[in-house]
């Protein structure tokens, strides 16, 4: 799996490119250095090889890596339909992210927590921060700034602290002279051929609605750590905290944690998580559940826990005995009894 990572990794580094026409070869060390070690396995293994970096792209789409991977992936380790790019879009995928983020060399979840680490430190209060973090979430990709509305009292304390994590719309994200954000998720998106369209968060076509202007040099966006780590399952996370009856308290370590009290004195944690991979997003709430001496639960939207295969998945990759527990965002929040909290709810549904 670490050689699959690597792979995910130097997409990743391709994808940093920001502006096409200034691409010169040679390609990214991190994924040539990738294509080679996936060459020497497949031929030490008699298995198909891709014969660049151009053929890996392709494969990259069009392939699920448990096709023409050289190495022998775990069962159910990642979905049936996961592909490392986008088919039409020849984007990065979430699958392709999640994988760039596992194991001790992961590069993109860890850098959203080292952005929001620094940002904690530059805030001083946690009530500073939550604002900020807030800000970042209903914000990804602002389509075009405007002066008088972040530079006003309400926002211009707030922004001051955040604007430098925003830079400039990649070159590649523009069609037509225009730039696009889903209406969904917020993020990035981008009109196709034949009436369809892409999305960085996946939104069902049918919940698609595209946003755009054309001046594209007043847009800024988050990097794509922080879309797809906090501003993606970020929207559910305000969901849920407006749904609690008990104001969860934000702990800034990490992505984001939420502490809850519940009447009895007893407190759980929880962190929203809008992974596409149950078994990457398994092996990370464990990694987090470790730090922690009380219960966790892992939210996430409501159509990935309503997957059956997911939540399987998902369970049958924990550790024995663990304290973890998948729900889903309606499952969280729809009271049982009006007078108990989240944590005592959960602890016996």
């Amino acid at each position: 799996m670490e050689l699959l990572a690597a792979v995910s990794r130097g997409l990743i580094d391709l994808a940093q490119v920001t502006r096409v026409g200034t691409f010169r070869l040679p390609y990214p060390p991190g994924l040539q250095l990738a294509l080679d070690r996936v060459v020497l396995a497949g031929l030490t293994r008699s298995r198909p090889v891709p014969g660049g970096i151009p053929e890996l792209l392709s494969w990259s789409r069009e392939k699920s890596p448990a096709e023409w991977w050289p190495l022998e992936l775990p069962d159910g380790f990642l979905s049936a339909d996961a592909r490392l790019l986008h088919s039409d879009s020849k984007e990065i995928t979430r699958t392709c992210a999640e994988l760039a983020s596992w194991g001790p060399d992961g590069v993109l979840e860890q850098e959203a927590v080292a952005l929001l680490a620094e940002l904690a430190e530059a805030c001083g209060t946690v009530e500073r921060f939550t604002a900020c973090r807030d800000f970042l979430i209903q914000q990804p990709v602002i389509l075009q700034y405007n002066p008088v509305k972040f530079l006003s009292p309400a926002v211009a304390h707030t922004w001051k602290l955040v604007q430098e994590l925003y830079g400039a719309v990649p070159d590649r994200f523009q069609v037509d002279g225009r730039v696009y954000r889903c209406s969904g998720c917020s993020l990035l998106a981008r009109p196709l051929a034949k009436n369809a369209s892409w999305c960085e968060g996946g939104c069902r076509s049918s919940e698609r609605v595209l946003e755009s202007t054309h001046q594209p040099e007043q847009s800024r966006l988050l990097p794509l750590a922080l879309r797809l780590f906090l501003a993606l399952p970020g929207r559910t996370e305000q969901a849920v905290r407006s749904g609690l009856p008990a104001r969860p308290r934000l702990l800034p370590r990490g992505l984001g944690l939420l502490e809850l009290s519940s009447t009895d004195g007893t407190t759980c944690v929880l962190q929203v998580q809008a992974r596409q991979e149950p078994v990457l997003a398994a092996l990370q709430a464990a990694e987090t559940a470790a730090g922690l001496a009380v219960p966790f639960h892992v939210v996430t939207p409501h159509d990935l826990a309503a997957d059956p295969g997911y939540r399987e998945a998902f369970e049958g990759s924990l550790p024995d005995s663990s304290q973890i527990r998948l729900l889903s965002a309606d499952e969280f929040t729809t009271p049982r009894h009006a007078t108990r909290t989240a944590c005592e709810r959960n602890d016996d549904a």
